[in-house]
C-alpha cells in the first residue's frame, strides 16, 4: 500500500513552526489509524515538543494522554523531525508507561514504528532515509519477516492482541503462520530486555 501525505517542507526550521508540526501530527495520527486502527479513544494526542533527551513519547501524568518529543537534531532538520515523528505516531496509538517505568514496546511494536516512518519519509520525499542505530535496523529486519503486506498483518496482530505490544508467540504465527517460532517470540519480547 502506498502512502500518501499531503506536506510540504516549510522554509522555516520545525521549532519555528508549531502549527505545521501540530498538523503533521494530525495527518500522521490519521494515516496510522486507517492502517492499523483506531487510537486508544481515552488517550488525548497532544503537540510534539522538541527536548534534549528525545525522540520518546511522554505520558501525561494521569495517562490520559500522550505526546511525541522529539530530538534538538529534529528541532531544526525537516526530514529527522517527520521521522522520529512518525515513528513516534506509532506509540501515541495507545501510549503507555514505557521502559523502566512500565512494559514499554515489544521489538513489534519497535519495528513497526521504524517501518512505518521509512515509508512517511519516502512519502513525503526523502527517498535516501537510513536507520542509523543497529537495535532499530534488527527490530525494522524482524518486523519485515511477518510477510505478506506487512501493514496489514501489523493491524490483524493489533486486532488480535489490542496493545501491538500485548500480541503473543500465537497472535503473530496466526496472522503469519510461515514465520520461524525463534522469530515470532523475538517480536513479542521487550525491545528493552
Amino acid at each position: 500500500m502506498a502512502i500518501q501525505i499531503d506536506f510540504v517542507y516549510p522554509n522555516e526550521r520545525p521549532d519555528q513552526c508549531p502549527e505545521v508540526m501540530w498538523d503533521l501530527q494530525v495527518k500522521l495520527d490519521a494515516c496510522a489509524q486507517q492502517l492499523f486502527g483506531k487510537r486508544n479513544p481515552s488517550k488525548e494526542l497532544l503537540r510534539p515538543e522538541f527536548v534534549k533527551d528525545g525522540p520518546h513519547v511522554r505520558n501525561t501524568i494521569k495517562l490520559d494522554g500522550g505526546f511525541a518529543e522529539l530530538s534538538l537534531n529534529a528541532a531544526g532538520y525537516w526530514p529527522t523531525a517527520i521521522y522520529e515523528l512518525a515513528h513516534e505516531t506509532i506509540h501515541l496509538l495507545d501510549p503507555r508507561p514505557g521502559h523502566p517505568l512500565g512494559k514499554g514496546a515489544s521489538w513489534l511494536e519497535e519495528g513497526l514504528a521504524v517501518n512505518f516512518s521509512i515509508a512517511i519519509s519516502k512519502a513525503i520525499g526523502d527517498q535516501s532515509i537510513k536507520v542509523s542505530h543497529k537495535k532499530y535496523q534488527i527490530a525494522n529486519g524482524l518486523f519485515t519477516r511477518i510477510g505478506g503486506d506487512l501493514f496489514h498483518r501489523a493491524m490483524e496482530i493489533r486486532s488480535r492482541s489490542g496493545h501491538f505490544s500485548d500480541a503473543n508467540t500465537s497472535d503473530i504465527l496466526a496472522v503469519s503462520p510461515g514465520v520461524p517460532q525463534h522469530i515470532a517470540e523475538k517480536l513479542v519480547s521487550s525491545f528493552y530486555s
